[in-house]
């Protein structure tokens, strides 16, 4: 499960990426304006390092803390696992059948017709080519199933994110910190509303539970 977590950690922290580059760029260029700024100030007003009223409001998520905590991201994982395990078990069962039909065929075939031997023969050919091909596409349907899931995990977590923002703290930026894809190496811990935003998704997640 971690690994999974970690996976769709990387998702969001990549969603997020361009937004980081954004608000890199732009506090750049607030920089170079405060740099020009402090030409024309004194050096009372230099010293004060405080956001001006107008000034961005900035808060971060941890994405790590967000997969391990959220019952919509385990409950998906395990859903994934049972389906996985499925594919696992259909494709084991054609295989063993296969195996059993061929190994009889080898050990009395000789009892029947040359029709039926050539009957058999087609058929046991057939179904050995079409096993990696079933195979194959177990992993495209698995990997499809993925891809719907982080979709719609992601879907509801922007979704939450932008109403808690709108309803509460009205932020003008919220960024993504975790362990490996993101490219914030420091925020300050006062900015962390990881524990707000997981306590409001699981909230919302067991009243739709509830609801179907």
């Amino acid at each position: 499960m971690e690994k999974r977590n970690s996976n769709i950690a990387l998702w969001i922290g990549c969603g997020l990426s361009i937004v980081c580059s954004i608000v890199l760029f732009i506090l750049v260029l607030s920089g170079d304006k405060a740099e020009t700024k402090e030409t024309k100030t004194t050096a009372a007003v230099k010293k004060n390092k405080t956001l001006s009223s107008d000034g961005l409001k900035v808060a971060y998520i941890n994405t790590d803390t967000v997969m391990a905590k959220y019952q919509m991201a385990i409950d998906m994982e395990k859903d994934l696992q049972d389906y996985q395990k499925r594919l696992k078990n259909e494709l084991e069962s054609k295989l063993k059948k296969f195996q059993t039909d061929y190994e009889n065929y080898m050990k009395n075939g000789a009892n029947l017709t040359l029709t039926q031997q050539k009957q058999t023969e087609q058929d046991l050919t057939k179904r050995q080519q079409e096993l990696p091909q079933l195979e194959q596409q177990m992993m495209l349907d698995l990997q499809e199933r993925q891809v719907a899931d982080n979709k719609k995990m992601l879907d509801a977590v922007y979704a939450f994110i932008r109403d808690y923002n709108k309803k509460h703290q009205n932020f003008d930026i919220i960024l993504s910190k975790s362990y490996l894809g993101s490219p914030v190496l420091y925020i300050d811990e006062g900015m962390d509303i990881t524990n707000e935003i997981v306590e409001g998704l699981n909230k919302e997640y067991e009243e739709y539970k509830k609801e179907n």
